[in-house]
């Protein structure tokens, strides 16, 4: 429906037509009418068709054609979001008008706006011919603020086609001449162009310079879309100088402006592009949640490209994620939406092809109507004019037709192009399949490769552990011969001279002190020989760790005021030598401790062997563990062992009176 706004500005142009020409009454008062009419049943484009259709019965005249601009003008700004292709139609018509008048500053703006047309629909060249068209018009008038708007207009289309030696050139051609003739939109659209130039030549800082200018103007003239657009422009030069953060703040906040003016392009634009960032930040999870935002928005909006671009989008992000089903459905929609609309586009061609031919019967129509009313006044101008009539009606059908069979022709090739795409996504899939099989391979090689490295490492460690134990026990052999070639040699020596002494000679006191060095004599011999025995005794190696236990045993038990008792449930079967040694030293370490400290009568050693360790216990009937128990030297030798077996040790009290060791060694 027509606003409040376009219905005055109707009943205004009606009406002020009235009054230049009183021969146009009967038009007006037909017009005024129909848009009474058009106001209450119809749309705004509606009606301005019918009033073009019903202003084209009446005589030419320069009143007519001043209405009919005044409609093709208003039928080309509704079709410029709709359908480019009728807004250029009637921008043609409305050129054809203005010439006709010699209308120079409307023709000027025609020009203008078919030039923006024609960059809308990607036809940048044609753009620039019309661009220079209204140039040459505008230098005759002096009028230099248009001027500088044909520059930027111009420069614009340059940059679409990539040419940016040509594009800056305007740029900085409209901007001279601004500075003598200020307009704040005009510089605002040149700095944006020039900004993005640089932008395309990677000569970021430039561009910065250039999207800030932008900004301060916008600012101060509280443009908020100008605002919204330069804060983005910025953040994208920011991004592009991997200043990442900056740009994300710079579009976070060019995103809150953009949505206070309701403009979903330019906030969609935004998003799309923080999307991207997030991307580059590897911030997925972010990146997912706006881009199902910008999803939902777009079928809100039915904003197809933009939904197109998401669900690219989507498809990387959730391949990033290891969602392989959600990226694969997200593909599928970008293929069928991308389908979808290059059928939309040749859907509005052949729309708009229907509508050309449709004009051209309603023109036949028109002109065989004026034919029968000028058949009054000539006849043979009657039969002339109708004979061209049905000519170029004739050869407009033919157009029609052939074009109708052209665009035919190319939706039958857009239909085989879209079976290769199905064609290709299928194998895609296909492909997609046998990379997953392939990684799957890998994968299991990888692990079958690292299970023979672990099983290899774990070798080489017990070679390692095997290769220090037989170096320890050489070493452990090397110092019980020092122990008893040497210090016993020599304690055997010191004791024969000792026996030189005729302790007969000697004082009382002396012969005392005499005999008590005869006597620690032979314990420090003694001594030293149990040491040099006990470090590595031969039986060990030779009769296994129950025969030396057994022999160990029973000597205690001839001399130790204490009563050992052994239980042992050991296999025929010997352990290996490095468990058989540790557990030997680490009886002898408990047996030592039992003797020191226990205070027992009784003390019984146990050694048990199951499928997966063996076990140590020794129990006394002593005084049992004290409150204020401290680990020692000897208990932190026992624990080393333990620890480079992977054995365990505990201690613990004996109710009601002794103490009980646990050591479990696993096998």
């Amino acid at each position: 429906m027509l606003t409040q706004s376009s219905r005055l500005e109707i009943k205004l142009a009606l009406v002020c037509l009235f009054v230049i020409h009183h021969s146009m009454k009967k038009l007006l008062i037909v017009s005024c009418l129909f848009a009474q009419v058009c106001l209450a049943q119809t749309s705004q484009i509606d009606s301005l068709k019918q009033g073009l259709v019903t202003l084209q019965k009446q005589p030419l005249s320069r009143d007519r054609d001043s209405v009919a601009c005044y409609f093709n003008k208003k039928l080309m700004e509704a079709y410029t979001d709709i359908q480019v292709d009728s807004a250029l139609q009637y921008n043609a018509a409305l050129i054809t008008l203005c010439q006709r008048q010699h209308f120079q500053q409307g023709l000027v703006k025609a020009y203008i706006y078919a030039g923006y047309l024609n960059r809308v629909k990607g036809a940048d060249f044609e753009s620039i011919r019309l661009l220079y068209k209204a140039l040459l018009i505008a230098e005759k008038q002096n009028d230099n603020r248009q001027i500088a708007y044909i520059y930027y207009s111009i420069a614009h289309s340059y940059y679409n086609l990539n040419n940016y030696r040509k594009s800056l050139n305007f740029c900085e051609k409209g901007l001279a001449l601004l500075k003598k003739y200020p307009d704040i939109q005009t510089e605002m659209e040149i700095l944006n162009v020039y900004g993005s130039n640089y932008k395309q030549r990677k000569e970021y800082t430039l561009a910065l310079k250039q999207y800030l200018k932008f900004y301060s103007i916008a600012k101060a003239s509280r443009e908020r879309w100008y605002e919204a657009q330069s804060l983005h422009e910025i953040g994208w030069a920011y991004e592009g100088l991997d200043q990442l953060d900056k740009a994300a703040v710079y579009y976070q906040n060019a995103l809150k402006l953009a949505q206070s003016t309701k403009s979903f392009d330019l906030e969609s634009s935004i998003l799309l592009n923080l999307i991207g960032l997030f991307m580059k930040q590897h911030k997925w999870e972010k990146a997912l949640q706006y881009s199902l935002n910008v999803q939902k928005q777009s079928v809100t909006m039915k904003n197809t490209s933009t939904l197109l671009e998401t669900q690219e989008k989507l498809h990387r992000i959730y391949k990033k994620l290891g969602r392989t089903r959600e990226s694969l459905e997200a593909y599928e929609h970008y293929i069928t939406l991308k389908d979808s609309l290059n059928r939309e586009t040749t859907e509005a061609r052949i729309e708009t092809l229907q509508a050309q031919y449709e004009n051209v019967q309603h023109e036949n129509t028109l002109k065989n109507q004026q034919v029968q009313l000028l058949s009054q006044q000539n006849k043979n101008q009657q039969l002339a004019q109708t004979r061209n009539s049905l000519f170029v009606g004739f050869l407009g059908i033919l157009l029609a037709t052939g074009l109708l069979f052209w665009n035919n022709r190319k939706l039958q090739a857009k239909n085989r192009q879209i079976n290769q795409q199905k064609i290709l996504l299928e194998n895609a899939q296909e492909q997609l399949a046998g990379l997953n099989q392939s990684l799957e391979q890998r994968v299991q090689e990888r692990t079958r490769e690292l299970s023979e490295a672990n099983s290899e490492l774990v070798r080489k460690n017990e070679e390692i552990k095997e290769a220090l134990f037989k170096g320890q026990t050489i070493e452990r052999k090397r110092v019980a011969i020092e122990l008893h070639d040497n210090l016993s040699s020599l304690l055997s020596a010191l004791n024969m001279s000792i026996q030189g002494i005729n302790p007969k000679s000697l004082p009382e006191h002396e012969q005392i002190i005499y005999q008590n060095i005869r006597l620690m004599m032979g314990n420090a011999y003694a001594e030293v020989r149990n040491i040099s025995h006990n470090i590595l005794p031969n039986d060990l190696e030779n009769e296994g760790l129950c025969n030396v236990l057994t022999k160990l045993i029973s000597k205690l038990n001839t001399n130790a005021l204490i009563h050992f008792t052994l239980h042992t449930t050991l296999p025929i079967e010997r352990l290996p030598s490095i468990i058989e040694f540790n557990l030997y030293s680490i009886v002898l370490e408990l047996i030592n401790n039992v003797i020191r400290h226990s205070q027992a009568t009784e003390a019984l050693i146990q050694l048990h062997q199951t499928s997966a360790d063996v076990k140590l216990t020794v129990l006394d009937n002593g005084r049992g563990i004290q409150p204020k128990f401290e680990q020692g030297i000897g208990l932190q030798n026992i624990q080393s062992r333990l620890d480079a077996l992977g054995g365990t040790f505990q201690a613990m009290a004996n109710k009601p009176f002794g103490t009980i060791i646990s050591v479990q060694i696993p096998v």
